[in-house]
């Protein structure tokens, strides 16, 4: 460190009772270069008067004074935790003292015959503060980091580890005890994969893998053991920590338990199936309601009319036609109520199956459109579950209604059966089509709703959805259903035909 380069004056206290010796030290630095003010003492009450106005940089003192030495001055310093350097300059030649003075903590040792060191020893005593403090401020800075990551890892809920590059605990925070139920010491050396549910180990493998390389931090939803044997899901995120030369020494791996959002998650994706269940158990409620109760009324007032029909037709003329336009505005409400019940739920799905529901329903098709249906059933399993049969009529009812309000079709087929371990559907219209990617146009395009509705319908029952349009080329649906739980030993036989 140059002093004289230094645009601070210092600032430098001499404890010197020879005003000669004194002069001489300061015409020393002056020769070296050094700015600085100097102040004079020769006493304690003297240094503790000066001390009061003001600090110095740099205390420079004789030894040996009348009723004061350099040491009780040095003492009275570093009570009052002053550390600014502290130089022995002294007439006396002794080994011993120079030894005393600096274990006491002077800075240096220097004889009034060489005065001329005086200015580098200030140098240096100010740049050993220098680095002193610098050393000081960084160690606080990180006391105070590692005081807050301290108290972070103690009290977060999250789990912290880190662990080498074999995956072994090297520190495991608290969380780990209320989390999972292990005491956070008892964990290191072993491996973080022991916890990792068995299923989602080559997956954790797989993560931590593609982010070496890339050295990125990679997320995955992982299971872990408590203690207890009990899993736990975690979203888990670790980030590699490199050496200067790019290798990699440790991990930090955050995991935060989202147990509850996975279990609300999986609450809500079923929240659908119940709805629709809901719906499907009331629609089969009004349907029976409307069939037993509605058409039977409706059928025994047609009934009543016809036979006044016979009784009116020789003397009121007027009676007996108004009673042939009651009935026949009766029969269109008969059927209309029966075509409400049969949307509402088929009784052929109910009492006979999939198949005569789906040939009813094309049969209805083709007669309300007259565009017939080429329809074809083959190796259907004779019993399929519940759900799935209720679903993929739903999906066929579906798709033909958007045959019937959107694709102006003069041929529609449908293909339903059993394909490997899958129940296969497939239907397909030559009408005008339509981009699935285009906004929503009534007029030429299904709803969107009822396009999802379908997709929806499908992943109920683990099956897959797929549509193929394009304008100008009619469109296909096709829908895959697997089959693992229906005995495909027992089907019906193949059925072919127009509907």
């Amino acid at each position: 460190m140059d002093v004289r380069g230094m645009k601070k004056e210092l600032d430098i206290l001499i404890i010197e009772d020879v005003v000669h010796d004194a002069e001489l030290i300061e015409q020393e630095l002056q020769s070296g270069g050094i700015a600085f003010h100097s102040r004079r003492v020769e006493n304690r009450e003297a240094l503790l008067r000066e001390l009061q106005q003001g600090c110095p940089d740099v205390v420079l003192s004789d030894f040996t004074l009348p009723e004061f030495d350099a040491l009780q001055a040095l003492h009275l310093l570093r009570e009052r935790q002053l550390d600014m350097p502290f130089i022995l300059v002294t007439g006396t030649r002794s080994e011993e003292v120079a030894v005393e003075c600096i274990r006491e903590g002077a800075d240096d040792y220097i004889l009034k015959a060489s005065l001329k060191r005086l200015p580098s020893s200030i140098a240096n005593a100010l740049q050993k503060r220098t680095i002193e403090q610098a050393r000081f401020n960084a160690e606080e800075a990180l006391r105070r980091s590692e005081e807050q990551y301290r108290l972070i890892a103690e009290n977060t809920r999250d789990l912290i580890s880190l662990v080498d590059v074999q995956g072994r605990f090297l520190y495991a925070s608290p969380s780990h005890r209320s989390s999972l139920g292990y005491v956070p010491e008892e964990l290191a050396g072993k491996e973080l994969l022991e916890l990792v549910h068995p299923e989602d180990r080559p997956a954790v493998r797989l993560a931590w893998g593609q982010a070496l390389p890339f050295k990125e931090s990679r997320i995955a939803e992982v299971r872990l053991r408590r203690q207890s044997g009990e899993y736990r899901v975690f979203e888990s995120i670790g980030n590699w920590i490199f050496d200067e030369t790019g290798k990699p020494q440790r991990a930090v791996v955050l995991s935060r338990d989202i147990t509850r959002r996975k279990e609300a998650e999986e609450a809500l994706r079923g929240l659908p199936r119940l709805i629709r269940a809901a719906q499907e158990a009331e629609r089969r409620r009004v349907s029976r309601e409307l069939h037993d109760s509605v058409i039977q009324i409706l059928s025994s007032v047609k009934f009543r009319l016809q036979a006044m029909e016979e009784k009116l037709i020789d003397k009121h003329r007027t009676a007996w036609r108004n009673t042939l336009k009651a009935q026949v505005h009766l029969e269109k409400a008969i059927q209309e109520v029966r075509r409400i019940s049969r949307n509402l739920r088929p009784s052929e799905l109910d009492d006979l199956g999939l198949a005569p529901a789906v040939r009813s329903l094309c049969s209805e098709f083709g007669e309300r459109t007259g565009v017939a249906v080429d329809l074809a059933i083959t190796k259907l399993p004779k019993t399929l579950p519940n759900d799935m049969e209720l679903n993929l009529y739903r999906i066929i009812q579906e798709a033909l209604g958007n045959i019937e309000k959107h694709s102006r079709a003069s041929r529609v087929s449908l293909r339903l059966g059993r394909e490997a371990s899958q129940l296969r559907t497939v239907i397909r219209d030559n009408g005008r089509g339509f981009d699935p990617q285009a906004p929503h146009n009534k007029k030429s395009k299904p709803s969107g709703m009822g396009l999802v509705d379908m997709r929806e319908r499908a992943a109920f029952v683990g099956g897959r959805w797929q549509l193929r349009s394009a304008p100008g080329t009619g469109t296909e649906i096709v829908v895959e259903m697997p089959l693992k739980s229906v005995d495909n030993s027992k089907s019906r036989s193949g059925e072919k035909g127009q509907a």
